[in-house]
């Protein structure tokens, strides 16, 4: 189990290519590769967890990597998204998704994604395909993020703060598409 500050942002790409010459030419490594990943955000009935930006979610990868999550929100003037959080591997999420269901717990929302797990510089780099496009996301102390960032061409006008859940919601409102879980199957188009 760990317990840590998470400290990321997120790029937007035009396409996988595109991110992984970046990634690449900045001289990252890949350290897992390309996975798919189910994402179960559980609450209460009530919604007490999201009233106060806290995050409880179960994810099962196809490599059989699974993870309980549990975040929360921290004040920090740091030009990203920064929280606490604890977070464990589990080797049967779909029993452990089944356990909070049994206890009370809801669903409240659901998102998809291929994930390539990166390393540079001691940071971890996520290139993430998502139902509404290409993302990378820089996991690092704050200080390091904008060079990181530099190294992939971006500066901090192009960094993303907001939770997938968050960038996806505004995606389809731009579109005039109703708020719904972030997957592939509710996008046009369907995998990628």
């Amino acid at each position: 189990m760990s317990d840590a500050l998470e400290v990321e942002i997120k790029i937007s790409f035009a396409g996988v290519e595109e991110a992984r010459r970046a990634l690449v030419a900045a001289g990252a490594r890949e350290t897992r590769p390309r996975h798919f990943e189910e994402n179960l955000v559980f609450d209460t009935p009530s919604k007490d967890l999201a009233a106060s930006s806290r995050l409880l979610r179960v994810r099962a990868s196809s490599d059989g990597q699974g993870a309980l999550t549990y975040k929360e929100k921290v004040a920090s003037e740091a030009k990203a998204k920064v929280r606490r959080e604890l977070e464990t591997q589990v080797a049967e999420p779909a029993i452990l998704a089944a356990i909070f269901e049994r206890a009370g717990y809801v669903i409240t929302y659901r998102y998809e994604k291929y994930r390539t797990v990166f390393a540079l510089d001691g940071a971890t780099i996520d290139l993430d395909e998502t139902p509404m496009g290409c993302f990378v996301e820089i996991e690092a102390p704050a200080a390091a993020i904008p060079a990181l960032a530099a190294r992939l061409g971006a500066s901090e006008r192009d960094f993303i703060l907001d939770d997938y859940r968050t960038v996806f919601r505004e995606w389809l409102a731009a579109r005039g598409r109703p708020f719904t879980d972030m997957t592939f199957a509710a996008v046009e188009g369907g995998p990628p």
